[in-house]
């Protein structure tokens, strides 16, 4: 069998399936493959002991599990891992897992084997809906069910589920969040599918298919409704040969992909020519190149990013725009003359899903040279005033500069402008490197076509049938 390696390097220890809420499309995409991957590290160390109870036959009353048996079958699956390394994982994650002994039901469930922690003496009657954490294994699949109750009408849960075909070694991992919300379940449910392609080189690749849909329901108040679906036209892998191509003409490299979000905003878009409060769409789609950094390496970035709203009934006016660093005046799409470095900005705020603020052009050429990182507010402090990228030292009469002293991630961590120096560095080269705003626009056509084709389709439909669950355990239905 293929074994998932765990490293203490990978943990993280957030619990909601989407990571990157505030990162878009391909870099989205990027991001959630780690993520996934990096879960399914901690939870094989955070349910050793569970991993260890699917081994025993069902039974209608608590069994014991002894730490030292359930450590020792860990490392016969995990051969690379040493006991050190792997208690410093625990500890992490689950420090009361090291204790001598648990408790565990281990019952049988339509076909499913299923385990949670219990109490001793405890009657084995499958209430697993309750608990605070449990494991399931049918097939090869191996499920990971986490409950919190923040209060008795809020049950939240985080289920993760990993598959592997030892014949192909074609990995399937699906990461899903739900929480009830005025009586329905809202969430996240994303899907990784990790697989070997073999090009005409007669090497291997891996190809990866990556999914993210999210639900928040009708609109509450301020907050805004809708469903959200993002997806790349195939799969898709990365190959260091620009010459070397799939076999598998179904799976296509990175350059040639695009990357689509499609959503549904139950809420208020106000734009150049769209200005609505009701119920829109928004589309969202990357072009994605290879770049060359300074040092040789190649990096991927975002060469194209497009966006589109538009009412749902598809008529009257839509916006339709794509993020680049300048634009020229045109009369008859109403745009004016812009040179605020808005791509550099997108693809740096991205790659490293900065939430406190998005750093503009001239403050990641700030970082990149070791400079002051400024921003420039109003005498009010209402308003922002952007200097243009080919002036960075001038001020607009009138404004204040603040000077920031690092930034925050969407992990919740503080960044420092040394860690990000390299990396600002890095896209300040590469930005002339593919021309901006090549590729036609989203048209109202070309976003039917996305909401009518059969992979969107069939995706949505794959993902959003965990919403119809009665509660989220029913997956064991």
């Amino acid at each position: 069998m293929k074994k998932t390696i765990i490293s203490a390097l990978l943990i993280m220890t957030a619990t909601h399936a989407n990571a990157t809420p505030n990162v878009q499309g391909y870099y989205q995409s990027k991001e959630l493959i780690n993520y996934a991957v990096n879960k399914i590290q901690q939870n094989k160390a955070e349910y050793f002991m569970l991993d260890y109870a699917l081994t025993l036959p069902a039974s209608n009353e608590a069994q014991i599990t002894e730490y030292n048996t359930a450590i020792g079958h860990f490392q016969a699956h995990n051969t690379d891992v040493s006991e050190d390394a792997f208690i410093n994982i625990v500890n992490k994650v689950n420090p009361s897992a090291l204790d001598d002994h648990q408790y565990v039901c281990r019952v049988d469930v339509n076909g499913t084997k299923l385990a949670y922690i219990a109490k001793r003496g405890q009657a084995c009657d499958a209430n697993y809906d309750s608990e605070p954490r449990a494991i399931s294994q049918v097939g090869t699949k191996i499920s990971f069910f986490r409950r919190w109750d923040f209060d008795p009408t809020s049950p939240h849960f985080d289920i993760q589920s990993y598959d592997i075909d030892e014949l192909t070694g074609r990995e399937v991992i699906t990461q899903d969040y739900f929480l009830k919300f005025e009586g329905h379940w809202i969430g996240t449910s994303v899907r990784v599918i990790k697989a070997d392609v073999k090009m005409d080189s007669g090497r291997n690749e891996t190809s990866y298919d990556v999914a993210s849909y999210q639900y928040s329901g009708p609109r509450s108040g301020i907050i805004s409704g809708g469903d959200s679906l993002l997806y790349s036209d195939h799969p898709y892998y990365m190959s260091e040969s620009d010459s070397d191509f799939s076999t598998n003409g179904d799976v296509k490299a990175i350059t040639e992909t695009n990357f689509n979000t499609v959503s549904l905003v139950d809420g208020p878009y106000h734009g150049r020519n769209l200005k609505t409060d009701n119920i829109h769409y928004e589309f969202n789609r990357d072009f994605v190149k290879a770049y060359h950094l300074e040092n040789g390496d190649t990096a991927y970035f975002v060469s194209d990013p497009q966006s589109l709203a538009i009412d749902k009934s598809f008529t009257g006016p839509f916006d339709s725009w794509v993020w680049q660093d300048e634009t020229e005046q045109d009369a008859e799409r109403d745009t004016d003359q812009a040179s605020g470095g808005d791509w550099v900005a997108h693809a740096f705020n991205n790659t490293h899903n900065l939430i406190s603020l998005s750093p503009t052009y001239c403050m990641i050429e700030d970082i990149a040279l070791g400079r002051p990182v400024t921003e420039y507010h109003s005498a009010d402090g209402t308003s922002l005033w952007n200097p243009s990228m080919y002036d960075c030292g001038a001020q607009e009469q009138g404004t204040e500069a603040k000077v920031y002293t690092h930034f925050i991630n969407g992990n919740g961590d503080e960044v420092s402008f040394e860690s990000l120096r390299q990396s600002a560095k890095d896209i300040l080269y590469v930005r002339k490197q593919h021309k901006q705003g090549e590729e036609p626009l989203l048209t109202k056509e070309d976003a039917l076509g996305l909401l009518n084709s059969a992979r969107y389709q069939d995706i949505k439909k794959e993902l959003s049938q965990r919403y119809r669950w009665s509660k989220p355990y029913d997956i064991l239905k």
